[in-house]
């Protein structure tokens, strides 16, 4: 990925191709990315550069006379009104072939044809394709694949119940709301909803639409939330000798009682990013979890065994990843099987020994915002979140050795 550090700040980079410059008017794109993680700015690199790509290919494509968006474009790059009557004209000379081509009956205007005034409507933007802009904004999101992924679905979803922005009001999305209650839950039904207000403010951003409308706000739904369910010490060790019997899942298991560690961080953990006393979070749900997560007492030998024994420079060798990339689906799926056979509900998950970890910890007496470091949370009060720094190593290595099973 292009990176380049300057002054302690990391900037995303993409040389313009010579064949595009004087259309482009730039020779490079550059842009700060408001960091000097590295790996932060990898993250936040990675949408920019797709963007650019996207850029410099569209400007090598030949344009597309009959391609409404290309007038939309035309139309709202205009500076002064003859410029806006310029490309007008040029709108009903196209229009007027398409017409020529579908009239039956000698004398009928062009004008006439429904193609036609189609054409002229989605050109001039009174309708534009809901979708339209789906991929710009999935470019501009700093999220996982897995989350762009389920994001892009949803709009694909709202964009085969109402085709163009114009149909989108707040009673037609209120009429669709109770069509997806019948077959979704009422999670689901919410985080569609959100994820749709989320492109609707993006479009609002980019004055798509206007900014004035909002029919996916106060929408009334309400979601019981069911929050999971921290396994007691004895509970943990269960499920740890239990699971003996597969011994990659056994020493997942382990490494999450005893670090609070999400499962995809473990799974994903390189072996370049252990160390003697200490291994690396380098890629999180968010910033606050890139992290340095001390190495319990316990876990020494285990971790020891994994790194010797990997065959492909993951700690945990030989998983295979899923379509979006994690690799700890499979033995996800082997846990959930093993918590159900020893009779653990719905709100007892793996992600439940992060619960584990930090009320163990609370009891131990670490302070909250060390808790925090140490699992990977934003802090939550504003004594650590604006004035307090990060706890130390050795603090969060005197606090981990104090969990015990």
């Amino acid at each position: 990925m292009p990176i380049e550090l300057r002054h302690r700040t990391y900037f995303a980079y993409l040389d313009v191709p010579a064949d595009v410059r004087k259309r482009a008017r730039r020779r490079v794109f550059r842009q700060t990315l408001q960091t000097d993680s590295r790996a932060v700015a990898l993250r936040r690199a990675a949408p920019l550069v797709a963007q650019w790509k996207a850029d410099i290919a569209r400007l090598r494509e030949e344009p597309n006379h009959n391609d409404t968006k290309f007038w939309r474009d035309a139309l709202r790059r205009t500076k002064t009104p003859e410029d806006r009557a310029r490309v007008l004209e040029q709108i009903e000379n196209v229009a007027w072939d398409i017409g020529s081509t579908n009239v039956n009956q000698i004398g009928d205007s062009p004008t006439t044809d429904p193609e036609a005034r189609q054409f002229v409507a989605a050109a001039i933007g009174a309708i534009v394709p809901t979708d339209e802009h789906l991929e710009e904004w999935i470019g501009s999101l700093q999220v996982k694949s897995k989350t762009a992924a389920m994001r892009r679905t949803t709009i694909t979803r709202l964009t085969a119940k109402f085709p163009y922005l114009r149909d989108i009001s707040r009673k037609d999305v209120r009429r669709w709301v109770t069509e997806l209650q019948q077959t979704v839950t009422p999670a689901t039904v919410k985080r569609l909803m959100s994820d749709c207000r989320t492109y609707w403010a993006y479009l609002e951003a980019i004055e798509a639409i206007p900014d004035d409308s909002a029919p996916f706000d106060r929408l009334g739904l309400k979601v019981k939330s069911v929050s999971w369910l921290p396994y007691s010490p004895k509970e943990a060790a269960l499920l740890h000798s239990t699971a003996e019997g597969d011994r990659q899942l056994s020493d997942l298991i382990q490494l999450a009682m005893y670090s609070g560690a999400r499962r995809e961080e473990l799974c994903s953990l390189r072996i370049e990013h252990v160390f003697r006393d200490r291994f690396e979070i380098v890629d999180a749900k968010t910033e606050a979890g890139i992290r340095v997560v001390p190495i319990h007492n316990s876990l020494a030998r285990i971790i020891k065994r994994l790194a010797k024994a990997s065959a492909d420079g993951f700690l945990l060798s030989g998983l295979i990843p899923n379509r979006n990339g994690d690799r700890g689906d499979m033995l996800g799926k082997r846990f959930t099987r093993l918590k159900r056979s020893l009779n653990f509900g719905s709100r007892h998950t793996f992600h439940s020994f992060r619960g584990t970890v930090i009320t163990l910890l609370e009891r131990a007496g670490v302070p909250e915002g060390t808790v925090q470091d140490i699992v990977g949370h934003e802090r939550s009060t504003l004594t650590g979140s604006t004035y307090s720094g990060k706890s130390t190593f050795e603090m969060r290595k005197a606090a981990i050795n104090q969990l015990k099973y």
